[in-house]
């Protein structure tokens, strides 16, 4: 590899900062006080000329989840658990946006949006994962 291959080349996304979450520690009844819907989820992998290079590369990959906020709220960078694979993780939130007129690569390239979502909107959440979750399943935070 050349110096400015190594200089100029192309970088890897960062690593999913998921985690695995204890399952002594899920709420009993499967109740948390944010609760989130996934009625769909997919994989991203934006352009720059989109949303910019330092955006592109964080998102790369990263798993998109929509559906309703069914109590609390979600903000940029909290922490949620949700089942992958079967399994409890504790998963980023890279940013949420409110679903509204637009389609979702609209509303990420436009960034006006607000960082929170509350309890009965609809939403898009960015996770820091690369593998799908269940649609149907519920993304909790305490």
């Amino acid at each position: 590899m050349g110096f400015f291959s190594s200089l100029f080349g192309p970088k890897e996304a960062p690593a999913p900062a998921a985690q695995p979450f204890p399952t002594e520690s899920l709420p009993a009844n499967g109740v948390y006080a944010n609760m989130f819907k996934i009625d769909e989820a997919f994989q991203i992998a934006p352009k720059a000329t989109e949303v910019g290079i330092k955006r592109a590369k964080l998102y790369k990959d990263r798993i998109v989840v929509r559906g309703p906020v069914t109590a609390g709220a979600f903000s940029q960078n909290d922490a949620v658990v949700l089942f992958v694979n079967g399994s409890p993780m504790l998963v980023p939130i890279l940013d949420v946006m409110k679903c509204g007129d637009m389609d979702f690569a609209s509303e990420l390239a436009a960034n006006m949006h607000k960082h929170t979502i509350e309890a009965g909107v609809t939403a898009w959440i960015i996770l820091d994962i690369t593998t799908l979750p269940v649609v149907g399943t519920t993304i909790g935070k305490f």
